[in-house]
């Protein structure tokens, strides 16, 4: 499996040719790769192949090893679920508005409901993101509590609690605010069976 993130220096991934930099070093070919619009919800949608961009969601689940799926992040946190029984992966955007409006469950629901995945079975990973030191609400501790009470083992939940306005390796939205930027950079969170 893999899952990381763009850093700063591989640019704005809002950007095509920055992003087609980013699939060539890692050797994705970028039509194998699958992304929705997000809207800060909580729809999570299936998906075998790469699918028209404008499809609105806020998470991804697949079990194609020849499909990657990619969120775009710049505070929220991209939440990686893995059920390594059944082989299916799960890629989330999920900030505040997703946190309340169930999101993770819906896409723990999804996989139990499609592939009779159990959250027992699920490790987690939990990419760059605000920390509660720049942000009303700590998310990090947020999700991981509805991990738990959903059944995945805190033990398998790994976050290694990397704030996004802290780090200079990630872009970060409150902080491009803060600083009166004009630019509103994105990095992205990609995760694929290998």
């Amino acid at each position: 499996m893999i899952f990381m993130s763009s850093k700063t220096s591989d640019g704005n991934m809002m950007i095509p040719s920055n992003r087609s930099k980013f699939f060539k070093k890692l050797e994705i070919n970028p039509k194998s790769v699958a992304e929705v619009k997000q809207v800060r919800g909580n729809k999570i949608v299936y998906v075998d192949k790469p699918l028209d961009p404008l499809t609105e969601a806020d998470g991804l689940i697949a079990n194609n090893k020849n499909l990657f799926l990619i969120v775009k992040v710049a505070d929220c946190m991209p939440i990686a679920l893995y059920d390594k029984k059944h082989e299916v992966i799960a890629l989330l955007h999920v900030g505040y508005k997703g946190l309340r409006n169930s999101a993770i469950k819906n896409a723990l629901d999804k996989m139990r409901e499609t592939f009779g995945t159990r959250p027992k079975n699920i490790t987690v990973n939990i990419g760059p993101s605000i920390g509660p030191c720049h942000y009303r609400m700590d998310i990090w501790k947020e999700a991981e509590n509805q991990l738990i009470r959903s059944g995945v083992v805190k033990e398998k939940i790994e976050n290694p609690r990397i704030c996004t306005y802290e780090s200079k390796d990630y872009f970060s939205h409150r902080k491009s605010g803060d600083e009166g930027s004009k630019d509103d950079p994105r990095f992205i969170t990609i995760l694929g069976l290998i």
